[in-house]
């Protein structure tokens, strides 16, 4: 089975592959508790942590960044690894997870050293193979629980609540009267919610990949687009939402990883990672059989150090892009056969993926999200895409990170992972004001504390009065604001 370690912009980095193994008799030295000098280290602080429930925790490995998760809960992982040992007693916290990656025998270990609360804790990380330490690093281990002075809910209201058949929410599109929930390697579900309201929604049909994973979706007219990892984009005629029929012609099609997705007008933007860091770009006038117009990529940009587009908005023929390690990425596109960059927002560990954009009192602003460890939404006027300037920005905390934006005129809608639902007023970009919010990760909730991207993890407005979200466990959520 996959053990994922890192979870970088959305994109799954795999740093093993193996099984679970609790065999004694295999090495762990340099992973040993005795291995760890311990000497310096705050004892009476670590015997005051209580190592249960749910912890977001980021190694850093040099000077990356890389999040993952640690379950205190009677089925104990650490980083998705059945955990094989535990000592957190008499002032020490020490915490192993072992498994196969072929003929070799690996062991993840965390060891704490400082503790500034029982609920946060500071030390060493050490990854071993064969008994010799391969990676290493630091990590902060932080539990994950609704943040301090927040009820529930504040200004908006839980209307229905649907929990998908199987797999984990990722996105929602919504389109005549119907709910398209993206759900990776498990499809995607397309839900009745013409009754919102009145009814909760009703499933009326699934799509099921062979052996992908789909993230994306979006409908025009009766043509339903998707993206796919291995397909680059998939189509399925929906003029009867509860009998689709996979458009089969694909003479049109480039096989890429696709990822973001977005559709102006009679143009499809596709987000393609991988295996050339570029954005496809497709006349869908005719929606069942795109025509590629152009394979758009910043020049300047380098794959190999993680600069890749994940995604994209596109205003007023500006294609506003969250590219990753290369930051956001403005391109005019209102000659699609030919786009042209016209200008970069860049920062230290960027990590730029939800991206929207709007004219916001005579300027141009463009909200951009680093997804990750300390992510926040960085508000920037790009009126001048040749000198982006960061007039504001909104964070949390840490440990919780921003996963998708929709702006609806001066209101941001922000789904915030494990800080769930948040509504923002952004008329003055400078200082984006909170206005309302919903926590919806609840630690009972099954199938938690697996991946740090879980939580609330897209949202749509599409202006019948509901909120449209997707959380990764209990499914397709609805709300209204109050």
């Amino acid at each position: 089975m996959n053990r994922l370690l890192v979870v970088m912009a959305g994109m799954l980095l795999p740093a093993f592959v193996g099984c679970a193994n609790t065999d004694d008799a295999e090495p762990k030295r340099e992973c040993e508790p005795e291995a760890f000098d311990v000497s310096a280290c705050d004892a009476a602080a670590l015997a005051s942590v209580k190592a249960e429930g749910i912890w977001n925790a980021n190694i850093v490995l040099g000077s990356v960044d890389t999040p993952g998760t640690v379950r205190l809960l009677p089925e104990s992982l650490l980083f998705d690894t059945p955990l094989t040992e535990r000592r957190v007693e008499e002032g020490t916290f020490f915490l192993a997870g072992d498994y196969a990656n072929g003929g070799v025998s690996s062991r993840l270990v965390i060891s704490g050293c400082q503790a500034s609360s029982p609920e946060r804790v500071t030390g060493v990380f050490r990854r071993c193979s064969n008994g010799a330490a391969d990676l290493s690093g630091d990590f902060e281990a932080v539990r994950v629980k609704r943040m301090a002075g927040e009820q529930e809910a504040q200004g908006v209201e839980l209307v229905s609540e649907t929990p998908l058949p199987r797999g984990s929410a990722a996105d929602v599109f919504v389109a005549g009267g119907h709910a398209y929930v993206t759900a990776l390697n498990e499809g995607l579900f397309i839900y009745d919610v013409s009754k919102t309201g009145e009814r909760p929604p009703e499933k009326v049909a699934e799509l099921t990949p062979s052996n992908d994973v789909w993230y994306r979706a979006w409908v025009k007219g009766q043509t339903l687009y998707v993206s796919s990892y291995r397909e680059g984009v998939v189509l399925y005629d929906v003029s009867n939402p509860k009998a689709p029929k996979r458009i089969t012609d694909t003479s049109w099609r480039q096989t890429v990883q696709g990822w973001g997705l977005f559709v102006d007008q009679d143009r499809l933007y596709l987000m393609s990672p991988a295996p050339r860091a570029e954005v496809l770009i497709y006349d869908i006038q005719v929606p069942t059989k795109p025509s590629l117009q152009a394979r758009y990529y910043e020049e300047k940009s380098v794959m190999a150090n993680g600069e890749t587009p994940v995604e994209g908005v596109v205003v007023n023929d500006r294609l506003y892009l969250g590219h990753w390690r290369y930051g956001l990425v403005v391109a005019d596109v209102s000659k699609p056969t030919k786009p042209v960059t016209l200008g970069r927002y860049g920062y230290d560990k960027a990590t730029s993926r939800p991206v929207a954009a709007g004219l916001i009192d005579g300027r141009m602003i463009a909200f951009e999200a680093s997804e990750g460890w300390n992510s926040r939404v960085r508000a920037l006027n790009v009126t001048d895409p040749a000198h982006i300037e960061q007039v504001g920005q909104f964070q949390l905390r840490p440990e919780s990170t921003v996963s998708a934006m929709t702006l609806v005129g001066t209101k941001l809608y922000v789904a915030h992972a494990q800080d769930g639902l948040r509504i923002l007023d952004v008329s003055n970009p400078s200082t984006p004001k909170q206005q309302a919010y919903y926590n919806t990760w609840r630690e009972s909730d099954p199938g938690r504390g697996r991946a740090f991207l879980e939580g609330l993890s897209g949202v749509k407005v599409p202006g019948d009065g509901y909120l449209y979200a997707a959380e990764t466990s209990r499914g397709l959520l609805v709300f209204r604001e109050q």
